[in-house]
């Protein structure tokens, strides 16, 4: 039962945000669980989408994957990694709506992933104390052939998402990532150059990535962070910042266009092929990416 304490809160948030938001949280987010894909019978696609979910953000996740699948037109392999905190009613959301989606618990990626950091004790402590560490080092141990898509549970698509299926199409040795609103990473172009012997990518957003698996480099990631000031910077941008790192030494690839948006703004821009909600802005992602989307993924049945 919510306590009295709660339901305050709640009530206090839900004016702050305003009527569309809550109503399109508490009504239309939970209608994803109707969504159907039709093709399941075409082959899929190679490359697999990874998301790390749990039990805050397991719908927003929904709603992200059947966005994706609906503007680019395919279906494509889905592994869900269980930050610790997946229930039950989350992993069978996931394999009801995605056809073969592969739920990863974290007892499991635990058992697999610790004894493998075991050599790197700065990556390995890092793992234990933050969940967004897994996007790091379990999604690539876990993933299936060279190259893979890591999807934050914060993202949706709005339209077709032409140079992402350029990017598999091509085959292309490279690795892609939103571009941020502002730097966001913890480590100064001087000391990544001094320490590293590496040149950033200034502005990079992990809440879209385009990876390859050649370019994420454990030994790289335990130097940083145990030679660099990394750890003395926000813990919520460890993770990007050190996939930045791997990617700017691998010298493949770079920013998708601003289409592929992070912004702060109420609205995203007409023509954006998708939107990172990120946390200033995470409301929006009901009271504009869920209006936008209900129409399009539930369309209204025609008269007879």
């Amino acid at each position: 039962m919510t306590s009295p304490g709660r339901l305050w809160w709640l009530l206090r948030r839900d004016l702050k945000r305003g009527w569309e938001a809550a109503r399109h949280e508490y009504k239309i987010l939970p209608r994803i669980a109707n969504w159907s894909w039709p093709f399941w019978a075409e082959t899929a696609q190679t490359v697999p989408v990874h998301v790390l979910t749990g039990e805050k953000d397991f719908w927003l996740a929904a709603w992200m994957l059947a966005s994706w699948f609906h503007f680019s037109e395919h279906a494509w392999p889905v592994i869900i990694h269980d930050d610790g905190t997946l229930p039950e009613a989350g992993s069978q959301l996931f394999q009801k709506l995605f056809t073969n989606a592969r739920i990863i618990s974290r007892r499991e990626a635990d058992a697999a992933v610790e004894p493998l950091l075991r050599q790197y004790p700065f990556c390995s402590d890092y793992r234990k104390a933050h969940p967004l560490a897994l996007k790091l080092f379990d999604i690539p141990y876990f993933t299936t052939g060279d190259r893979f898509f890591v999807f934050d549970s914060d993202l949706l698509f709005f339209n077709h998402p032409r140079e992402i299926l350029d990017w598999v199409a091509r085959g292309a040795d490279e690795c892609w990532f939103n571009e941020d609103v502002k730097e966001g990473a913890l480590i100064t172009a001087a000391e990544a150059r001094s320490e590293l012997g590496i040149k950033i990518w200034s502005r990079v957003n992990s809440g879209l990535c385009l990876l390859v698996k050649a370019a994420l480099d454990l030994d790289l990631c335990d130097r940083a962070l145990a030679q660099t000031s990394i750890l003395s910077g926000h813990v919520w941008r460890i993770e990007q910042t050190l996939l930045m790192l791997c990617a700017a030494r691998h010298a493949k690839g770079g920013l998708l266009p601003r289409t592929y948006e992070v912004s702060l703004g109420r609205h995203a821009a007409d023509g954006a092929v998708s939107r990172h909600y990120v946390g200033a802005v995470r409301d929006r992602f009901f009271g504009e990416g869920l209006k936008r989307l209900n129409g399009i993924l539930f369309p209204m049945e025609r008269p007879r």
